[in-house]
């Protein structure tokens, strides 16, 4: 019962069924049998946040990318020397 009157207060609030639909099941995640399961909490661990490199670490794999490119433009040589005029004077 609860399900049905938050679907129906969704829905008053948008002009489309299937649009009520998608916002219920991105709200409430639903599983194939159709029941409903409640989210209280983003699942967020910090095991699945990716580690940050260091800035030099970031600038060394930005630089690697940069020299690898077959086809490097005007831009591209222009960010090589100044990286690696940054990562000299680091």
């Amino acid at each position: 019962m609860k399900e049905l009157i938050k679907y129906l207060v969704i829905r008053m609030t948008t002009r489309h069924a299937k649009t009520a639909i998608d916002i219920y099941k991105t709200l409430y995640n639903t599983k194939k049998d159709g029941k409903v399961i409640c989210v209280d909490k983003p699942s967020l661990s910090v095991n699945s946040v990716p580690k940050s490199n260091s800035k030099k670490q970031e600038l060394i794999d930005s630089l690697k990318y940069l020299k690898s490119k077959k086809t490097k433009t005007k831009k591209d040589r222009e960010s090589i020397y100044t990286i690696e005029m940054v990562l000299k004077n680091m």
